[in-house]
């Protein structure tokens, strides 16, 4: 709940800006100014980066022992409210509400934040970097080592944060709907950010979280470039004796020539280099071929699992896709495995963690010791890959865009959508004659995966004898995220 409430405030007031959204509400204590926090690059260029707090500051690691004591700058930042929500109702072949699903069946996925009026606190860079001119990071302290043996972390200082100045409630709310007649039903969530008001409490949701004042929701950082003599500066971050190459990650071997490569970026969760050109506006969905062809070898290993194992992975990623809290958990564990660091999983319940290690053995992955999840060891790799990949993509698209990528599953246009780019033409027309996209001839299938493609950049219309599919202005990676997570579901199906 609450990292869905900093993710909208985020995406709401800085979209593609510098803030970072706080996952957790114990890690707020952690967030400090002048904090060292290490930056860990991702595997493929959609993800964006994660973050990990530490428990020391600059001072810690200078060579001379003299604290800093920085200028901080106190302001007010907003006073934000919004409110976010799409309802599901209808019946297949009708549409009443914003999206039709299932018959007589309907929904909800929203959530309303209210958090007050926030302040920002900042360090004075300037006046920070003067008080650091002559002085150096000592690379042989043991926190520094293990930072840079692991190769794929960059050192950062927490530099600014966004806090509540009053106490705050989030609530969330549970609805379910049931399938009728085989048709689809929906589990959705409300989410509710409010601030309290003489101690008055919301009652009709099933779980409710307080959060105190002056709680960190959001931060930014900047990058250390950290050079062989301890010596550093403010830029894009790394070490020098750090290789240069993109990816460590063996697994992605099959897409070095490919665009979805990881490619360094800025601080910014967004700010990739090339990003905005990667694919063009008003494009045909035809520019993916060249990406989605690498996707049916990677996605070869879900093709060969038996029949019931490839059906309860299905089954389990479809109930996943209205989980989100528990994607984010799998990809930092399978994040976490490739690169041989321990999953940390003390933020999860633990049916939580019985779910995610239930979904890990689906994988063929065997544990050490299961109690201390000290360490797992994939016996195929490639199957892991696979997962690993689909996981990623999952994870980075929109809530809303989940709920309707598991109606399309229900629905069982997934085919459809895979063939698309493989037979539109240059300006983005399939005609409906064409039997791979027959299932999107009935309206009510049609609208669903109109809205799915809507909420990741890509413009679907329908005349009496075709569709055309072509990407909206600016669609950064979303048409390629997508498509990425339709594929591996069309792998799993059996219908590959």
């Amino acid at each position: 709940m609450f990292a869905k409430a900093t993710k909208n405030f985020v995406r709401e007031t800085d979209g593609g800006g510098d803030l970072i959204p706080v996952s957790h509400l114990n890690a707020s204590d952690k967030l400090q100014l002048l904090s060292l926090v290490t930056k860990r690059r991702k595997f493929w260029c959609w993800q964006k980066p994660k973050y990990h707090f530490l428990t020391v500051t600059l001072s810690d690691v200078l060579t001379e022992d003299k604290p800093i004591k920085p200028v901080i700058v106190e302001s007010d930042f907003a006073k934000y409210m919004g409110k976010f929500e799409d309802y599901i109702q209808g019946s297949i072949g009708t549409s009443f509400g914003k999206i039709s699903l299932g018959a007589g069946g309907k929904g909800y996925v929203g959530n309303q934040s209210s958090f007050g009026n926030l302040r920002k606190q900042e360090i004075d860079l300037q006046q920070l970097m003067k008080d650091v001119k002559d002085r150096t990071i000592n690379l042989n302290s043991s926190l520094l080592q293990q930072v840079i043996e692991r190769k794929r972390e960059v050192l950062c200082i927490l530099r600014e944060k966004i806090i509540t100045t009053q106490k705050c409630t989030i609530s969330e709310h549970i609805q379910t709907e049931e399938k009728i007649s085989g048709m689809v039903g929906c589990s959705t969530k409300i989410v509710k950010v409010s601030v309290s008001e003489k101690g008055s409490m919301m009652k009709d949701s099933s779980v409710i979280l307080e959060i105190p004042p002056a709680t960190t929701i959001a931060y930014g950082v900047i990058e250390l470039f950290i050079k062989n003599s301890g010596q550093f500066d403010e830029q894009q971050g790394g070490f020098e004796k750090e290789s240069t190459e993109g990816s460590t990650y063996h697994h992605s071997a099959l897409f070095r020539d490919a665009s979805f490569l990881y490619q360094p970026d800025a601080v910014d969760n967004e700010m990739y280099s090339g990003a905005k050109n990667l694919i063009p506006s008003d494009a045909s969905l035809s520019v993916l071929k060249q990406d989605l062809s690498q996707l049916k070898t990677q996605f070869q290993p879900f093709v060969k699992l038996p029949e019931d194992k490839q059906k309860a992975l299905y089954k389990t990623l479809c109930e996943l896709l209205l989980r989100e809290e528990m994607v984010a958990a799998l990809e930092d564990t399978l994040d976490d495995i490739c690169t041989g660091d321990k999953p940390d999983l003390k933020e999860l319940k633990p049916p939580q963690q019985q779910d995610l290690l239930g979904f890990l053995q689906l994988l063929g992955c065997s544990l050490q010791s299961e109690l201390l999840l000290e360490k797992y060891q994939p016996q195929d790799e490639e199957l892991f890959s696979a997962a690993h990949l689909l996981i990623s993509a999952i994870s980075e698209l929109p809530d809303y865009t989940l709920v309707l990528l598991r109606a399309c599953c229900d629905l069982q246009v997934v085919p459809a959508l895979c063939s698309l780019p493989n037979i539109a033409s240059a300006d983005g027309i399939v005609a409906l004659s064409s039997p791979l996209v027959a299932s999107l001839m009935d309206r009510g299938r049609f609208d669903v995966v109109q809205r799915l493609f809507a909420s990741s950049n890509i413009n679907l219309e329908m005349t009496e004898s075709s569709v055309k599919a072509v990407t909206m202005k600016e669609p950064r990676f979303s048409p390629l995220v997508l498509y990425v997570a339709l594929y591996g579901f069309y792998a799993l199906s059996g219908n590959a």
